[in-house]
């Protein structure tokens, strides 16, 4: 029988969740979609804390005629996720959740417990990359709707 309770948060006590992920492709004015999803945390309606959505944009900066990157710059922009979870995932402190790419634009999406710490960390971000401009945009999301659009 299926069960139709609400999802509830998860509790950051049973952090991390399995690192799982699916990768989806779509549409949106005849220009491909790629979208990388954590479905880790599919089953939850967010996590208790985390209730602060945290998105970081990068512009392309040789996208194809399809608004996607050529092979190089997918290794550069490999680079910049590697950095930007090594600066905020330490102690879950944030939770990168999703990568979308189209448009000419890679944005990175995660969840954080501390906006000012991610802030600050951002500059660090931005000092340390050097091949592209990073761009920061952090909302409150207490019941991650983005995520659940992305799913």
């Amino acid at each position: 029988m299926w069960s139709f309770a609400p999802k509830k948060p998860l509790s950051p006590e049973k952090l991390p969740v399995a690192d799982k992920w699916q990768v989806a492709k779509g549409e949106r004015s005849g220009k491909p979609i790629f979208l990388r999803t954590h479905t880790g945390y599919r089953d939850f309606r967010g996590v208790a804390g985390f209730e602060h959505q945290v998105g970081i944009a990068v512009p392309l900066n040789d996208a194809d005629n399809h608004g996607l990157p050529k092979a190089e710059e997918t290794e550069e922009l490999n680079v910049i996720e590697n950095d930007i979870c090594t600066l905020l995932e330490p102690q879950n402190e944030s939770l990168f959740v999703a990568t979308l790419t189209c448009g000419g634009i890679r944005e990175f999406v995660l969840y954080t417990q501390n906006p000012d710490e991610v802030k600050r960390k951002f500059r660090l971000l931005q000092d340390q990359v050097s091949t592209h401009r990073v761009h920061l945009k952090i909302q409150p999301d207490k019941d991650w709707q983005v995520y659940a659009q992305l799913l």
